[in-house]
């Protein structure tokens, strides 16, 4: 009789096959889905979630169960779940885990993606053959060296990993770890008195793996004139595109389902208001707002190390001007750097101004960022071609977004240019 987790990858494989099944018939009669089908297909996608999510919850209980058993036997204690900073790499944690070997490190994203979409695999064989294994009419599961390249090359390009958030690599559905809530306060004794309890509280954060979707294009030039030896050029177009999205969610996310808790929408942030309607930033105010947000940060502890803000924002200091001279004003000289991103809007609703904007100022190390180590994408032809000249990818990335002290940020709001 098959044990659970050979039930689970049967319903997975099911589902896989019926969304191939649908994109397969539409391809094949060169058109869009229907409501219908694309109903049906969205179904077959939430039941191959479901069954793989329930494979990783299936895999962490018979984990822990070796691992239970390993704590009644005298043996090494079973390794902890790494945080990767700024400077680590999640391809050298996979290849550290035996999760490829050192021949994987010469396969090519960017040809791998133009042998699925060409299925002209001449300068690609050894890719071809990770595609045979991994390829369905609709859809593939990126191998792990390709995949986490491409994972690096997002964080390179996302802003609030440059500001030095870490990474938790999630080898499963949901993932917890402990953080400080309260460090207790020692005190002096004296001789034969009694001990007053200092100890430390501890809670936990939960990661849960949440899919980001995004439909990502690429022109039939790119294809054609980028070189095929090349890592970079369609690689980081995925990741730049991914890494948008990914600055967004870290900063402003809802938190409402299936979106993560950014920054912003976190209980313990301070923000900063700036005026019932919002406030714009003249010569008076000039670098004070960042001052004070670095000043509240060391206030709570923590010692931040970058402001994160709209490129408007960085722009307007920019051209601020001696009154009596012209001169541009000099920032002083402990100013953190300035990050900017698009991701940080410039339209934000303040009474009844409808032009704000937001600065983040924080120590990053404590913006946690949980990410699944592989990611799946499927190929959409026929539609793309026809109407652009472009290949299309729908890529799906898993990650979730924790504070491990909301204390360490500051969030000014209503800042107008």
């Amino acid at each position: 009789m098959p044990d659970l987790l050979d039930q689970l990858r049967d319903r997975r494989d099911a589902a896989r096959a019926a969304q191939d099944t649908v994109l397969t018939r539409a391809a094949e009669e060169q058109r869009d889905l229907t409501p219908d089908e694309l109903a049906e297909h969205g179904r077959q996608v939430a039941a191959e979630r479901e069954a793989a999510d329930a494979m990783d919850a299936e895999r962490d209980r018979q984990l822990a169960e070796v691992r239970a058993a390993a704590t009644r036997r005298p043996g090494p204690a079973a390794p902890r779940e790494p945080v990767l900073t700024r400077e680590a790499s999640v391809y050298d944690w996979l290849h550290a885990r035996g999760a490829f070997d050192q021949a994987d490190q010469e396969l090519s994203f960017d040809r791998y993606l133009r042998g699925i979409a060409t299925a002209d695999w001449t300068d690609a064989p050894n890719e071809r053959a990770l595609a045979e294994a991994t390829l369905g009419a609709g859809g593939a599961l990126v191998p792990a060296p390709l995949g986490a390249r491409v994972i690096d090359l997002a964080r390179n390009a996302t802003r609030v990993f440059q500001a030095g958030a870490l990474t938790v690599p999630m080898t499963s559905q949901t993932l917890a770890l402990a953080r400080l809530t309260s460090e207790g306060t020692p005190a002096w004794k004296t001789e034969n008195a009694a001990i007053s309890a200092a100890d430390m509280v501890f809670d936990r954060v939960t990661f849960t793996a949440r899919t980001l979707v995004r439909l990502i294009t690429l022109s039939v030039e790119l294809f054609e004139d980028a070189d095929p030896s090349s890592e970079d050029v369609i690689a980081r177009s995925f990741a730049g595109q991914m890494a948008v999205e990914l600055d967004r969610v870290s900063l402003l996310g809802t938190g409402t389902a299936p979106e993560p808790r950014g920054i912003l929408n976190q209980s313990g942030v301070t923000l900063t208001a700036h005026g019932a309607n919002g406030t714009t930033i003249t010569t008076t105010t000039a670098y004070d707002w960042h001052l004070d947000a670095i000043g509240a940060v060391r206030a709570a502890g923590f010692d931040p190390n970058a402001h994160i803000q709209a490129p408007r924002t960085s722009t307007s200091l920019s051209k601020l001007r001696e009154a009596t001279t012209s001169a541009y004003l000099s920032p002083p000289p402990n100013l953190l750097p300035m990050l900017t991103t698009k991701s940080v809007p410039i339209n934000v609703t303040t009474g009844t101004s409808t032009d704000t904007s937001y600065i983040f100022t924080g120590d990053w190390s404590n913006l946690l960022v949980g990410m699944r180590t592989d990611f799946r994408l499927r190929f959409l032809g026929e539609r793309y071609l026809a109407d652009n000249l472009q290949y299309a990818f729908l890529a799906y990335l898993r990650a979730d977004v924790q504070l491990a002290q909301p204390a360490a940020f500051v969030v000014d709001t209503g800042v107008r240019g």
